[in-house]
C-alpha cells in the first residue's frame, strides 16, 4: 500500500512538473529521452520501485515520440490529473453519494480517455474487474455537476469513449472502448449495496485466497466453517 501511494504520488508530480520543450531536442536519442524522463521520478525505495519508474520511463519516453511522429504533441499531457470528483445518483428514490478519484484523463480523437495507474502485476482475470472500475469512473464523471468538472479543467460536453489501464510492473497497457456491460454490472452491483444496507443483509461471498487468511473462517457459514456464536 505504501509502495503503491508513493508511485500514484510520483507519476502525479511527472505530469505537473514535465518540460515538453525541454524534451524535444532528445527525440532523435531515445535512450536518453528515457533517462530524461527517468529523472522526474524519485529514487525509489527499494529494487521493485525503481523498477516500474524506469518502465513508467521508458513508456512516457516511446508515447512522447509517438506523439512527435503522428503530429499530436499537444496531447501528451493528460488534461486530467488525479481528479477528484464527487456526484449523486438515484437508486430506488435512495440518492446515494459517489466519489473516486480518476489517475489521469487523456483526450483523443475528440473523446476523453481515463487511464488507471495499478502497481501490481496484469493478470488477465484482472480485467472485468477493471472495466467495472472504470465503468463507474464514468458512471461519476456523467453524474458529476458541470461546474466540477470545468473546475477540475475539463470539458462537461466531451464523453469518454475509452477507457484503459496501465500496469508498469508487468509493462502491459490496454485501451479500449467503452463498455455498455460494465456499466450494467456496477448499476446492479450498487443496487446490491444499496439492498443490503436498507434490510441489513450482508450475504458473504467466499473467496479461497483471503478466506484462508481469515482468522474468522472456522466460524464462518459461508466459508465453509461452522457457526460458532462463542466465537464471536
Amino acid at each position: 500500500m505504501i509502495r503503491g501511494t508513493d508511485i500514484h504520488n510520483a507519476q502525479e508530480d511527472f505530469w505537473k512538473a514535465m518540460d515538453i520543450e525541454k524534451a524535444m531536442p532528445l527525440i532523435d536519442d531515445p535512450s536518453a529521452l528515457v533517462k530524461h524522463f527517468r529523472t522526474y521520478y524519485p529514487e525509489g525505495k527499494d529494487e521493485e520501485s525503481k523498477d516500474i519508474y524506469r518502465a513508467m520511463s521508458a513508456w512516457n519516453a516511446e508515447r512522447f515520440l509517438e506523439c512527435v511522429t503522428e503530429g499530436t504533441i499537444d496531447l501528451f499531457k493528460p488534461v486530467g490529473n488525479e481528479i477528484c470528483l464527487d456526484a449523486e445518483y438515484e437508486i430506488n428514490g435512495i440518492r446515494v453519494h459517489l466519489q473516486g478519484i480518476i489517475d489521469r484523463v487523456f483526450l483523443d480523437n475528440g473523446g476523453y480517455i481515463p487511464l488507471e495507474l495499478k502497481t501490481g502485476p496484469w493478470k488477465d482475470s484482472k480485467k472485468t474487474h477493471m472495466r467495472k472500475e472504470m465503468a463507474f469512473y464514468q458512471l461519476l464523471f456523467e453524474e458529476c455537476d458541470e461546474q466540477t468538472l470545468i473546475d477540475a479543467g475539463l470539458d462537461p460536453t466531451i464523453g469518454i469513449t475509452h477507457w484503459g489501464w496501465f500496469y508498469p510492473a508487468s509493462n502491459y497497457i490496454y485501451v479500449e472502448e467503452v463498455k455498455k456491460r460494465s456499466m450494467t454490472s456496477v448499476l446492479n452491483s450498487m443496487q446490491k449495496l444499496v439492498d443490503a444496507y436498507l434490510t441489513q443483509t450482508f450475504t458473504a461471498s467466499p473467496f479461497y485466497k483471503k478466506c484462508d487468511k481469515c482468522g474468522y473462517k472456522t466460524a464462518c457459514e459461508a466459508a465453509g466453517g461452522g457457526v460458532n456464536y462463542d466465537f464471536f
